[in-house]
């Protein structure tokens, strides 16, 4: 009786480090990474009649949860001057917030090359704040690239260009989809 609890703990306990061994090595393949950008978003159709374009910075986070797929989250901050008006004066200043949830595509993996390129789409919400004239938050589709050049087998020099749609009132910023284009470098840190 005593060597049937034995051999059933020993069982057990080997199950236990062999399960934990393959948890460890499943989560060994994932990849985190997170990176700071910055650059210019260059608003296009109608609502660059009311914007020019305007320095950026952005932030990202992202984590690898299948052999070529990512899980990748953004937020840029956009600043615009306001555009020269037909009549004479100037559109106030807008700031153009972006928050993106993201699905990446890797097309080519680090492994590969020293390049890596990610195409990801995503949804969100871009809120437009207008100098003087309040806040609106729009819902927001995202579609672009995360092009990566390996300096360490950590850190990467980013470029990434995005092209954010946000499906906006009309009456309030005079367009009803607002294509904001976040184009930004900076670097990517694998934790």
């Amino acid at each position: 009786m005593r060597s049937t609890r034995t051999g059933t703990v020993l069982i057990s306990g080997l199950l236990l480090l062999g399960i934990a061994s393959i948890a460890q090595a499943q989560w060994a393949e994932r990849r985190v990474s997170i990176e700071a950008r910055g650059g210019f978003n260059v608003p296009t159709f109608d609502i660059s009649d009311a914007v020019d374009a305007g320095p950026s910075f952005g932030l990202g986070a992202a984590v690898q949860f299948a052999p070529k797929l990512w899980l990748m989250g953004d937020v840029d901050l956009g600043f615009h001057s306001g555009a020269d008006l037909a009549g004479g004066g100037e559109a106030p200043d807008v700031k153009v917030y972006h928050y993106v949830a993201k699905l990446g595509y890797e097309l080519l993996s680090e492994g590969q090359s020293s390049w890596s390129v990610i195409i990801n789409a995503g949804a969100g919400a871009l809120t437009f704040d207008a100098d003087g004239a309040g806040s609106n938050t729009y819902p927001a589709i995202n579609v672009g690239a995360k092009i990566g050049y390996r300096l360490s087998p950590r850190v990467q020099l980013l470029l990434s260009p995005q092209g954010d749609i946000a499906l906006t009132d009309n009456d309030q910023v005079g367009t009803s989809n607002a294509w904001v284009w976040p184009f930004t470098t900076g670097v990517r840190i694998g934790l």
